[in-house]
């Protein structure tokens, strides 16, 4: 792990308490004015593009709470430590051969010139 992935984890982790207070925040508009709330989140869902027929602010209740918060920054720190990472090169693991129980290196089966595809299923 480099300085920059830290640092990254740490900008993360700081901005936490304010999507808590951000949660905070739209849990007392929604007890103070749900419909209100509600057409503010609907025209906010209309702008990234979404259009899901709702049909109140309880339906959309997960994003009044704190797990939403914790799942978002658990998974932006998991892509953090992934090892595959966009740019750099590929990971390169020991697979076991079933027939002879031969370990080999995934990239040596690779051929210059041929796309590798590799099937899990």
């Amino acid at each position: 792990m480099n300085p920059f992935d830290i640092l990254r984890i740490c900008w993360i982790l700081a901005k936490v308490p304010v999507s808590l207070l951000w949660v905070f925040g739209m849990n007392v508009a929604n007890f103070v004015a749900p419909d209100w709330t509600f057409k503010m989140i609907q025209k906010k869902l209309k702008m990234t593009g979404i259009n899901k027929p709702f049909e109140s602010a309880s339906d959309v209740g997960f994003m009044f709470s704190t797990e939403r918060v914790s799942k978002m920054a658990r998974n932006k720190i998991k892509d953090i430590l992934k090892e595959a990472q966009c740019g750099s090169a590929a990971p390169n693991p020991t697979l076991l051969n079933l027939e002879n129980k031969a370990s080999t290196s995934l990239l040596s089966l690779a051929k210059v010139g041929r796309p590798m595809v590799v099937n899990f299923g």
